[in-house]
């Protein structure tokens, strides 16, 4: 039976940031994620959506030594968002210009993947769980398809909107927004498309918005968010190859986001639709908080449950101030997502 201090599900920033951070903290983390789509040493053009990365997370990137996913992983960049006739620099120091990213999702995982490899954390691809080891409502482990036990002293779900563990264990979840459908894909710029292509564009309707992001390539990312059953669903018209996603965003977080031997982060614990801004940036910050907080557990086991506690009290404070931010946001644009308002 392999042992490890800490197995985190899931390759995103979150579980990317918790498995180098716990092995800066000098714990041994075993990381189970999908392999990439593409190799660390390949960044050539792909054709799934691109996610905007807000410069703030550099700092971050610094942190876990991966300072040059940015420069590996970006199809495009940005300085501001326009809403309308109004366009808001990412810069909040008069006389600055700030970029943002807009990045491939596969080639961030798969760059921070090998790094962390680098750096001596073990990781375990394209391995499917079937079931969490609870031993005296502990968690101390993992089973995988093929039979095997992983056993270790605490689990951390970064499985994204999987939300394995939290699924798993049957805990109860509270519902901030009405039912909401988000849609991704990639279409081209059209022959005389003037816009600034450095500038991001949000466009609020009733039910919904749509966010357009531009690659350096002639094609744009939109991603479409809208009330279930509204008739703001309809998405921009595919005329790029590649993949479209799609998937529930209601807002809605897990209660409580720790258990004994476990806890989540990023979105396995809460998720808010991408209108909240600065996804992975967030994930990031997630993924080290939960990764330092089964450090002091490890090294602390007598106070551990105050620990798991402060991390709950940390991720809910977090969460519900991202929440009213978006709803006061909302309300300014006249979007209508909130469950108190469509009452």
């Amino acid at each position: 039976m392999e042992q490890f201090d800490v197995i985190i599900i899931g390759g995103g920033p979150a579980g990317i940031a918790a498995a180098i951070s716990c092995m800066q903290g000098g714990i041994s983390p075993l990381l189970i994620t999908e392999r990439p789509q593409h190799s660390a040493g390949d960044n050539k053009e792909g054709t799934e959506p691109l996610q905007s990365l807000h410069p703030g997370a550099q700092s971050l990137l610094n942190q876990l030594q991966i300072p040059g996913v940015i420069a590996f992983a970006t199809k495009g960049t940005y300085t501001g968002i326009r809403v309308g006739e109004t366009v808001t620099p990412l810069s909040t120091v008069p006389g600055e210009t700030w970029s943002g990213n807009h990045v491939a999702p596969s080639l961030f995982s798969a760059y921070s993947t090998r790094i962390a490899q680098q750096i001596g954390v073990e990781v375990l691809f394209n391995a499917r769980i079937t079931d969490i080891i609870l031993d005296d409502a502990k968690v101390s482990g993992i089973i995988l398809a093929d039979g095997r036990k992983i056993t270790c002293a605490y689990l951390i779900d970064a499985s994204g909107h999987k939300r394995f563990a939290g699924r798993y264990l049957n805990f109860e979840e509270e519902l901030y927004s009405q039912p909401l459908i988000c849609r991704t894909g990639n279409s081209l710029i059209k022959p005389g498309d003037h816009r600034d292509k450095n500038t991001a564009v949000f466009t609020p309707g009733k039910f919904g918005w749509t966010w357009e992001a531009f690659s350096s390539s002639g094609y744009y990312t939109w991603t479409k968010l809208s009330v279930k059953n509204s008739d703001y669903t309809e998405q921009p018209a595919l005329d790029k190859p590649g993949q479209v996603k799609g998937g529930d965003m209601q807002w809605r977080v897990f209660r409580p986001v720790v258990y004994p031997g476990m806890l989540m982060v990023g979105d396995a614990a809460g998720v808010l639709d991408p209108a909240a801004g600065q996804g992975i940036l967030n994930g990031l910050i997630s993924g080290i908080m939960g990764a330092e907080t089964v450090i002091k557990c490890i090294k602390q086991p007598l106070i551990a449950t105050w620990y798991l506690t402060q991390y709950d009290s940390w991720y809910m404070d977090l969460f519900n101030k991202k929440a009213e931010m978006l709803k006061k946001r909302y309300g300014e644009l006249g979007i209508v997502v909130d469950q108190s308002e469509s009452q």
